[in-house]
C-alpha cells in the first residue's frame, strides 16, 4: 500500500467512526466507490450546500436557481453528443488483470521514450494496433498481454417502466450542465430575466 493510499484509508476510517460517512452496502460487503452519509455527514453535506445556494444564488443578483432531474430523456445526451462520444478506450493486462485506458497508456509509454504523439480520437483498431507494435507493457506487471481494445460507456444506463427495451432507456444524468441547457428558456420566461444572467444547480 503506497503513503498516498494509506493516508487515504487513514482518513476513511476517521470518517467513518466520527459519523461523518459509511461504506455503502457495507453489511453485503460493500459497493466500490459507494459511500453513505453518516448522522454528522449528511449535517455537513446539507450546510455546505445551503452555503454555497446562498452564496451563488439567493445573494447573486445574476443568478436564478434550478434542479434539474437526475434522469432525462435519452435523446438530451445523444443531441450533446455524450451517448456517442462520453466513453474510454480500455484494455485489461491478461497477465494481472488491471484495466487500463488505452490512449492513457500510449500518452504514457510515448512520453518515456520522448516521442511527440498524441492519440485523441484514435479508433480502438488503431490504439491497438500502436500497443501491439510498439510492444508497450503494461504499468502493473510489465508484460505484454493485452485483450482487445474495447470501448467502456461511462454513463450510467438504466429504464424506464417494465421493460428494457430502447423506447424505455434512459441515462442518469453525467453532468449538471445539460438540465440547465435544456431549461434554460423556462428559466428566462418563468423569472423575467434579460440576458446576461446565469443559472446555478
Amino acid at each position: 500500500m503506497s503513503k498516498q493510499e494509506h493516508a487515504l484509508s487513514k482518513i476513511v476510517n476517521l470518517c467513518a467512526n466520527r459519523g461523518f460517512i459509511y461504506p455503502g452496502s457495507d453489511i453485503y460487503g460493500g459497493l466500490a466507490n459507494a459511500w453513505d452519509y453518516a448522522p454528522y455527514g449528511a449535517a455537513l453535506k446539507r450546510r455546505i450546500k445551503a452555503a454555497w445556494w446562498r452564496r451563488f444564488v439567493e445573494t447573486c443578483p445574476l443568478n436564478e436557481g434550478l434542479d434539474a432531474a437526475i434522469l432525462m430523456n435519452s435523446e438530451v445526451w445523444v443531441a450533446s453528443g455524450h451517448v456517442a462520444g462520453f466513453s474510454d478506450p480500455q484494455v485489461d493486462c491478461r497477465s494481472c488483470g488491471s484495466r487500463s485506458r488505452a490512449d492513457q497508456l500510449i500518452d504514457d509509454w510515448n512520453e518515456t521514450q520522448n516521442i511527440e504523439l498524441h492519440v485523441d480520437g484514435w479508433s480502438n483498431e488503431a490504439l491497438g494496433d500502436y500497443i501491439d507494435e510498439h510492444k508497450i507493457p503494461c504499468p502493473q506487471c510489465g508484460a505484454h498481454d493485452f485483450t482487445n481494445v474495447r470501448t467502456f460507456n461511462l454513463m450510467f444506463k438504466t429504464f424506464q417502466g417494465v421493460t428494457e427495451d430502447n423506447l424505455a432507456k434512459l441515462y442518469l444524468r453525467p453532468e449538471t450542465a445539460q438540465g440547465i441547457f435544456v431549461n434554460f428558456r423556462n428559466v428566462q420566461r418563468t423569472s423575467r430575466r434579460k440576458l446576461p444572467f446565469g443559472i446555478a444547480q
